[in-house]
């Protein structure tokens, strides 16, 4: 009875330190570290808040960064087409 009580004991401790480990990653995901502020700040249309250490970027500033046009209503990000260049004509 007492070797089982130690392999239980020795499960325990190994899966408190697995999840210690998760919980520092996430953590120092979670400082910035891993995404820097600078790197946030280098895509057009981004904010960062630093209470949470987030970086958001808005999906309409990063369309017509890339050259397309944003519909705001329908939240759609669509290539623009150039007419001659759909239809084969000059």
């Amino acid at each position: 009875m007492r070797r089982a009580e130690q392999r239980v004991l020795i499960i325990k401790l190994v899966f408190v330190a697995v999840f210690a480990i998760l919980c520092a990653g996430i953590w120092w995901h979670q400082l910035g570290v891993v995404k820097p502020r600078n790197a946030c700040l280098a895509h057009p249309g981004a904010q960062w808040f630093p209470k949470t250490h987030a970086c958001v970027v808005s999906p309409g500033a990063a369309c017509e960064a890339a050259g397309n046009w944003w519909d705001p209503v329908s939240k759609t990000c669509a290539r623009v087409v150039n007419i001659p260049d759909f239809t084969g004509r000059r």
